[in-house]
C-alpha cells in the first residue's frame, strides 16, 4: 500500500522549526538573573574573660637595731708626718772659659824676598851606568821545562818525542794539567789497607786530546795483585779527564802510583 509521507515530514519539521524560534523568542525577552550578591560580615572577637587578680603577698620588715648619728662617734684623723726637709740642689760650678790667645799676625812676604832669603839648592842626579843587556835565549828555559817533564814531582813520564813536539807554553800548563790528573787517579783508586811500606805501581796508559783514557796497563807490580787491581780499576772507573793542553793525538804516558794513608 502507498501512502505519501511528504505532507507529514513537513508538517513535523515546521512543527520543529516553530518550537525553535519560540525557545529563541523567550529567551531573549526574559530577562538575566542578576548574580547573587555576596556579603561579608566582620564580627568582633569574644571579649577575653578577667584576668584573677593576684593575691597580695604582705611583707613585714623585720626591725633592726641601726645606732642613730648621734651615736657615731666622730673618726680620728691621723696626724700627717711632718714635711721632709727640701735636699738643696747641688750647684755645678762651671768654670770659666780660658781666653782666647790672639791668633798671630801673618806677615805678608813677598815671593822675591822670600827666594832671596832661601835660595833653592839643585841636586846633582847621579849619572846611571848602562847596564849590560841580558841573553833572551830561552833555550834553557825550554830544555828545564822538558826536564820538569820528564821527571815529575808526580812522577810521570811523555815520550820525548812528544815533549819536543810541545811549545814552551804548553809545556808549563802540562805540568799543571799532570798534576790535577794524577789527583783525579788517586781519588779514583780504592782504598788499600796500608801494610809496613807504601806499595807502587808503575801503570802506562795512553791520553787522547779529549782527555779519554784507555789501554791501561801494569808494567811493574808493587807485588800485591790485589792493589794492582785496584789501581787499573782506578783508571777505568776516571775513563776520561779534561783535555790536556797541548795535544793533537793519543799519546802514552808512564806514571808510577804510590799508596796513600788515606
Amino acid at each position: 500500500m502507498y501512502f505519501d509521507l511528504k505532507g507529514p515530514m513537513i508538517f513535523s519539521a515546521s512543527l520543529h522549526f516553530a518550537l525553535i524560534v519560540f525557545f529563541i523568542i523567550k529567551s531573549m525577552l526574559q530577562p538575566e538573573k542578576k548574580p547573587e550578591e555576596i556579603i561579608f560580615e566582620l564580627y568582633s572577637p569574644p571579649a577575653a574573660a578577667p584576668a584573677e587578680p593576684s593575691p597580695q603577698i604582705e611583707y613585714t620588715p623585720e626591725e633592726l637595731d641601726l645606732p642613730t648619728l648621734d651615736d657615731i662617734p666622730d673618726p680620728e684623723i691621723p696626724e700627717l708626718p711632718p714635711e721632709p726637709e727640701p735636699i738643696p740642689e747641688e750647684t755645678i760650678p762651671i768654670e770659666p772659659e780660658p781666653e782666647r790667645e790672639p791668633e798671630p799676625v801673618r806677615e805678608i812676604v813677598d815671593f822675591e824676598d822670600f827666594q832671596k832669603k832661601n835660595p833653592i839648592t839643585r841636586q846633582r842626579v847621579p849619572e846611571r851606568k848602562p847596564q849590560p843587556r841580558r841573553n833572551n835565549d830561552i833555550s834553557r828555559e825550554v830544555n828545564r821545562l822538558r826536564e820538569n817533564l820528564n821527571q815529575l814531582p808526580n812522577e810521570i813520564a811523555l815520550p820525548q818525542t812528544a815533549v819536543d813536539s810541545f811549545s814552551a807554553v804548553d809545556q808549563d800548563r802540562l805540568s799543571s794539567y799532570f798534576g790535577q790528573l794524577v789527583q783525579a787517579v788517586l781519588n779514583s783508586i780504592e782504598i788499600h789497607p796500608l801494610g809496613g811500606n807504601p806499595l807502587q805501581t808503575k801503570v802506562q796508559f795512553n791520553l787522547g786530546p779529549t782527555g779519554v783514557i784507555s789501554s791501561v796497563r801494569v808494567l811493574d807490580s808493587s807485588g800485591d795483585r790485589v792493589y794492582d787491581q785496584k789501581v787499573v780499576e782506578g783508571f777505568n772507573r776516571l775513563a776520561r779527564f779534561k783535555a790536556p793542553p797541548g795535544f793533537t793525538k793519543t799519546e802514552s804516558l808512564i806514571l808510577t802510583i804510590k799508596q796513600r794513608d788515606r
